[in-house]
């Protein structure tokens, strides 16, 4: 099964990154390493209001590479959870990182082979700082331009800053697919706009498990495993319904490979 598009419009956090494993889901099992007392909805709650903060307060600038936006987030974590502990704060942050450096080592392999196909954007929520972070990670080559929430003054699931991705392209939205892990954030956009669109479903934030069950192509690294490599991979792919606005949904960032 092959997808027929000119362009291709990825989601970073959560989609790149981590292989669609959600941040929230990603840190709530390193803490777990490394704790057993910290109750899931406590950290819930102090991971939301962090994330609000955030979001309200300019206190992540243009400059912060992702390990110091690492950092920063965990230590506000820790702040709200009332929790003291450095040796905590480095344990997290690290863990996080070197398994953030992993995904994003592999994620590169799949944006090698498609770079030589299509031209590729990015449009995200972060917080000001991607294009520092893509070049810390050296993904910025791959990208013909990146349109950031805050940046661009609107904030995904709104279609404007779909719009203001589409327009950038200079293709229909029916040549472009848009690939991001959230439902909400960008495969319900990518319906309403008429743009093919690929779910990475894997783990979300109340989901423990795969969207496919034991899935071989996938294991999370943030449980403490690794994912094989992409010449190894077993990749499932569930396919168009019969309403063809419905999503292609993969188990695996490799799994793209196998449809573009």
């Amino acid at each position: 099964m092959k997808l027929s598009v000119k362009c291709l419009l990825f989601d970073y956090g959560g989609t790149i990154d981590t292989n669609g494993v959600h941040w929230g889901e990603a840190l709530w099992e390193t803490y777990n390493l490394y704790t057993k007392e910290l109750p899931r909805e406590k950290f819930r709650n102090a991971y939301m209001q962090v994330e609000q903060q955030l979001g309200c307060q300019p206190l992540i600038l243009p400059h912060h590479t992702f390990k110091e936006t690492l950092k920063m987030k965990v230590n506000l974590q820790l702040e709200v959870l009332g929790i003291s502990s450095p040796g905590l704060l480095h344990q997290v942050t690290q863990t996080c990182y070197e398994n953030t450096c992993f995904c994003i080592n592999r994620t590169s392999e799949v944006l090698d082979r498609l770079k030589e196909r299509y031209p590729m954007y990015l449009v995200s929520n972060f917080y000001g700082n991607l294009r520092t972070v893509l070049h810390e990670f050296n993904l910025a080559h791959y990208f013909q331009d990146v349109i950031e929430s805050a940046e661009a003054g609107y904030r995904k699931p709104d279609l404007e800053l779909f719009r203001i991705a589409i327009e950038k392209t200079g293709y229909r939205p029916e040549e472009i697919a848009i690939i991001g892990d959230s439902y909400k954030n960008d495969i319900q956009p990518a319906i309403r706009l008429g743009c093919p669109s690929i779910w990475l479903k894997v783990k979300g934030w109340n989901t423990s498990t795969s969207s496919f069950g034991s899935a071989t192509c996938r294991v999370s690294p943030f449980s403490g495993n690794k994912s094989p490599s992409l010449e190894t991979a077993t990749c499932r792919v569930s396919p168009y319904s019969d309403n063809e606005t419905e999503p292609i949904i993969i188990d695996d960032f490799s799994c793209l490979t196998t449809i573009l």
